[in-house]
């Protein structure tokens, strides 16, 4: 299976240092240990809510043409629900509570079944899938650890006894697609689930399931995902106080390395979500953090869905020194909400950066020409265009803004620059007391030539006299 690799975020050991969250996870560990929390941290691969979503769209996209496909999403169901299909055969009820991961996931089948052409169904029925006579069951997974819910998910679809009869009959084919998984969970799933696969079995259970992740990784290799320096890793891990067994390497002991935006997996080492009266983990809950996001994406969150961009400011005031003060104005050219447009204004005129009336103070007008970052407002060539038809031998005629008039003969030295006023408009590129510049010879007025067909009666020039 082919297709564009995952683009993953990783938190630099600058970003690591300059965050104080950060530092203060660090202070929990000895002194010793802490340069080993700094790696681990560094060997964290984190996959956004936008790549976990192409990878997923890829994906399905591979499976095979010509067949209806059934698509369900992987979740764990209470201790209680040991059966997926209710009495009318319809899937079980989703809670009104969050389901973590797979609440993403469930959102995603939506939007492929929508927009697939009847290609895709969205968690069916028995009866939906006894009259389509569906035979291939696409079930998703954002990360897959011990292969437990897996397991126990396909289990509960088989404890209802049509759906059990058709697996028996071989009726059903399931393809499981998980963006992580370790290689062992393939063995794990397949025994735990219910059927035989002996070999004498016409259709044995190994036969009638599929894997696919975008990464396959081996619970013993740490250093493939941890580096050079993976036994200190464990070492950090397993030596840690305050965390439970179980939760030292994460649910199963895989030790997993890759983090969504979207949920946190509890096959992660403990010392990154563990949260109890011992100890304060860096993503407690098993959910990314605000700040967290804000460090990986550069976007700040929880401020509202127009959080304030770093150069925010600066180009209002470039947009005021234009001319555009009206509130509404400035929302437009901004692209935000009028509320937010209002709240941007109403600090830069707190930080005396702009008048009750919205034009620039000296101290706005000073702060926009000291400061070296680019805004967004576009920047127009104000040049005069020439056609190159007009142009003989593709002379050049205008010179370049950039030039200066004396390249071309000026008596004054004269250079165009960008304008630090705020006037619309530019001045003129004509000076009344510089000359013209001779124009080369290729762009200079020659006299029109005679046709030889065409009977000259004055004859040649001074060939008579007048």
């Amino acid at each position: 299976m082919t297709y564009a690799k995952v683009k993953f975020q990783q938190l630099s050991a600058a970003t690591i240092e300059q965050a104080p969250e950060i530092q203060s996870w660090l202070s929990q560990f000895p002194v010793g240990y802490r340069q080993v929390a700094k790696t681990l941290l560094h060997h964290l691969k984190f996959v956004s809510r936008d790549e976990f979503s192409s990878w997923l769209r890829r994906a399905v996209g591979q499976l095979p043409d010509g067949e209806i496909q059934a698509l369900y999403s992987v979740r764990k169901l209470d201790n209680t629900q040991d059966m997926f299909w209710d009495e009318s055969g319809n899937p079980a009820v989703r809670p009104g509570i969050s389901l973590g991961s797979e609440d993403l996931v469930y959102s995603l089948i939506s939007n492929l079944v929508r927009s697939s052409s009847g290609k895709f169904l969205d968690h069916p029925s028995l009866s939906i899938l006894k009259d389509q006579k569906v035979r291939s069951y696409v079930l998703i997974d954002d990360s897959i650890g011990s292969g437990d819910r897996v397991s126990g998910f396909i289990n509960a679809m088989l404890a209802n006894p049509t759906f059990l009869s058709w697996w028996s009959f071989g009726w059903v084919r399931i393809h499981v697609i998980s963006f992580a998984r370790p290689r062992e969970a393939e063995a794990k799933i397949i025994a735990k689930i219910r059927g035989s696969n002996h070999g004498n079995r016409k259709f044995s259970k190994s036969q009638k399931i599929k894997f696919t992740s975008e990464i396959v990784y081996e619970l013993g290799w740490h250093e493939a995902r941890w580096g050079s320096e993976h036994k200190l890793i464990v070492d950090l891990c397993e030596q840690t106080t305050g965390i439970s067994r179980w939760e030292c390497f994460g649910y199963g002991d895989v030790m997993a390395s890759f983090v969504f935006h979207h949920s946190v997996p509890d096959n992660l080492p403990g010392v990154l979500w563990c949260k109890n009266e011992k100890w304060n983990g860096l993503m407690p809950g098993r959910a990314i953090p605000d700040w967290l996001l804000e460090l990986l994406t550069g976007i700040s969150v929880g401020k509202g869905a127009n959080a304030s961009k770093p150069d925010g400011l600066l180009t209002l005031l470039a947009l005021v020194k234009r001319g555009v003060r009206s509130r509404r104005s400035i929302a437009i050219r901004l692209g935000v909400d009028h509320g937010y447009a209002i709240d941007l204004i109403a600090r830069a005129t707190e930080l005396g950066l702009l008048t009750s009336q919205v034009r620039l103070t000296a101290a706005g007008l000073d702060r926009l020409i000291q400061s070296c970052k680019s805004t967004t407002l576009p920047k127009w060539d104000r040049s005069l265009y020439i056609p190159s038809l007009w142009c003989a031998d593709r002379a050049t005629v205008q010179p370049s803004i950039q030039m200066k008039f004396t390249s071309v003969g000026l008596t004054d030295s004269v250079e165009v620059s960008a304008s630090t006023d705020g006037d619309v408009g530019q001045a003129s590129l004509e000076r009344p007391d510089a000359k013209t510049a001779t124009p080369s010879f290729s762009v200079a007025s020659h006299l029109p030539s005679a046709s030889r067909k065409r009977r000259d009666t004055d004859g040649p020039k001074g060939s008579k006299e007048r």
